[in-house]
């Protein structure tokens, strides 16, 4: 199996729960969706065959690997991927849209999974660990319990977009004090891209 990458790269998680965790990137090419707002550069780089990608990730000795994109789903053979990584006793998570349910033995291969539906895009995914939704125009309350309603998981996390021109921080938190004014269990939490604030990659 080949792979097509962009990039990888060691640096700290900055969103969700492990916000601060040390991880290697893995940043897939390609995505099915196009959000307006999405600065995220995911054109192919490089193509690493599996093995060649697993000796790359040995050598970086990073312990918490980090499967992203674009839309990591996409890839056909992140299941051996992901199986050969946990095998070695690395932690693994992916980050998708959600628009794809992973195959069994991908799922049991994953020791975390962390989705960020977007608004107008099908919802796939049957379960996650936790929730991101970038807040951005557009979505709104009803949009956000649907979400919640339709895709169980521990966290639940809003996002402010950065558009380029501003970071909807206001937009967020307001959302935020209607989402919990119900009192749900758990309650939504804010999630900055604190590597962007800190100036990490």
């Amino acid at each position: 199996m080949t792979f097509p990458i962009h990039e990888i790269f060691a640096s700290l998680q900055g969103e969700g729960r492990h916000t601060g965790r040390p991880c290697l990137f893995i940043r897939f090419a390609g995505c099915n969706l196009v959000c307006p707002w999405c600065d995220t550069d995911h054109a192919p780089k490089l193509r690493l065959k599996t093995q060649a990608l697993l000796e790359r990730i040995a050598a970086s000795g990073a312990k918490n690997i980090v499967l992203t994109g674009g839309e990591p789903l996409l890839q056909p053979g992140l299941p051996e991927l992901a199986g050969a990584l946990r095998a070695r006793g690395l932690w693994v998570a992916v980050e998708t849209n959600a628009t794809l349910e992973p195959a069994p033995e991908l799922r049991a291969a994953l020791n975390y999974i962390a989705a960020s539906p977007k608004q107008g895009a099908p919802l796939a995914l049957t379960r996650a660990d936790e929730v991101r939704l970038v807040v951005a125009d557009g979505v709104d309350q009803a949009w956000c319990e649907a979400i919640r309603a339709r895709l169980p998981a521990a966290d639940y996390y809003l996002s402010p977009c950065d558009d380029g021109r501003r970071l909807r921080v206001h937009e967020a938190i307001a959302l935020l004090g209607r989402l919990n004014a119900a009192d749900p269990a758990p309650p939504w939490r804010l999630s900055l891209q604190t590597h962007k604030l800190a100036g990490i990659p």
